[in-house]
């Protein structure tokens, strides 16, 4: 498993572009009131209770083994990639008509907490008996995740209530290529 995150994968590739472009946005570095009390690799300076950041490469990259292990489950290799590249903050973005929250661990901290919440999820759609998926995203709607399809790899809206999965992208590259970025 490991092999494959230490390449340079069209994932990987994909997901540090969406980052750059969405940074480019700023003047400087994004900044952020709400992660000032946290500590991460990512801040690069603090003022008052305002920190600015830039992502974090890992190096080596993190892994979901644990989740893995855990549930008994392989989990997509394109989940071990979104999740085992960088340390960054939160990004707004937008797909076609829906706005969305790109969800990025922080710190090794909020990586395991991620770890946590993954196992929670996962669990959860076993004992209900849905599609396994792994979450990358949140939306303006409290019942509404974008994950990947576990067992495909496409890039889902998935309802929390019903299960029902939404195909938005064949795979998380073409997915992140045509993210929009938003303030």
């Amino acid at each position: 498993m490991n092999e494959y995150l230490s390449m340079e994968l069209p994932e990987k590739i994909a997901l540090i572009d969406f980052t750059h472009r969405w940074i480019a946005q700023f003047d400087g570095a994004p900044k952020s009131e709400e992660l000032h009390s946290l500590p991460s690799p990512c801040i690069i300076k603090t003022e008052n209770l305002t920190v600015y950041w830039q992502p974090y490469s890992l190096i080596p990259p993190r892994n979901l083994t644990i989740v893995e292990q855990v549930i008994n489950i392989q989990i997509h290799q394109s989940a071990h990639i979104y999740y085992g590249t960088q340390y960054a903050a939160n990004m707004a973005a937008k797909f076609d008509d829906i706005d969305l929250i790109l969800l990025q661990p922080w710190s090794d901290d909020d990586f395991s907490n991620l770890e946590q919440n993954l196992i929670a999820h996962l669990s959860q759609l076993k004992k209900l008996k849905r599609y396994p998926t792994i979450f990358i995203g949140s939306t303006n709607k409290d019942t509404e995740i974008i994950a990947i399809n576990n067992l495909t790899g496409e890039i889902v809206k998935e309802d929390l209530i019903t299960g029902q999965l939404i195909t938005l992208a064949p795979d998380l590259k073409s997915f992140l290529e045509k993210l929009e970025i938003k303030s």
